[in-house]
């Protein structure tokens, strides 16, 4: 059996309860949890089994990029700025979901991470909501929830030369601290300002005593059985 035929009966299995369409796998959470190294596999691993994969991150535009992670001074600027960035990333994404001309996007962080942030920055959940009008953007069907301890999470990234300035101890510790509750509060279901991501399946990984392989080989075999690949 050749892998294009492979391919389509995967495909008919996956999607057997509709029309078939583009999933949205995000991978989200802790700077220092895993999130790039499990973004690498994951694609690797779709196209593997013969997917079109398309492979984005947040923050998503380069220019603001630039703005963002190095030269934006205040905490509201800050979210002005990943606000907007949101909307951009939010029309690129939509516009490819509704091509259906990849079977996956796969993302590294997502909306769900303006969020967290915020709230470290002392923003509630709310405010953050309307400032971005989730409403308004794309819903991933799955987020990976990535977490670690803090003082193992900034231990992984303290000597990378390309740190941004959110990665520094105090700051790792309060995302942790977001990241956990983040993931409760959306999985619970019961708070307004987070139903936009009540229809995600959510996968939770705390990476504090995991090697990369083992993160990998856990949420692949989780993934296989929710989208039955």
């Amino acid at each position: 059996m050749d892998l294009l035929f492979k391919n389509r009966i995967v495909k008919n299995n996956l999607w057997r309860y509709g029309t078939m369409t583009t999933r949205w796998i995000a991978v989200t959470g802790l700077d220092g949890s895993g999130k790039t190294t499990l973004v690498d596999n994951l694609v690797k691993f779709l196209e593997s089994k013969g997917f079109k994969v398309y492979r984005d991150r947040f923050p998503h535009d380069k220019y603001l990029t630039k703005t963002l992670l190095n030269e934006s001074k205040d905490a509201y600027t800050d979210r002005l700025l990943f606000a907007l960035d949101n909307r951009i990333a939010g029309t690129h994404l939509r516009g490819i979901i509704e091509t259906g001309e990849y079977d996956f996007i796969v993302t590294q962080r997502c909306f769900l991470d303006s969020f967290v942030h915020g709230a470290v920055q002392g923003y509630s959940y709310s405010w953050v909501s309307e400032l971005n009008h989730v409403r308004d953007l794309p819903k991933c069907d799955i987020m990976v929830h990535m977490v670690a301890e803090a003082r193992i999470a900034y231990a992984r990234i303290c000597n990378d030369p390309d740190a941004d300035k959110f990665e520094y101890p105090e700051y790792i510790g309060k995302q942790e601290q977001e990241t956990r509750r983040a993931y409760v509060e959306v999985e619970a279901h019961n708070n307004p300002a987070l139903i936009h991501f009540n229809t995600c399946q959510n996968i939770y990984m705390d990476t504090t005593q995991m090697s990369t392989d083992e993160v990998f080989e856990t949420v692949s075999s989780k993934l296989v059985k929710m989208l039955n690949l």
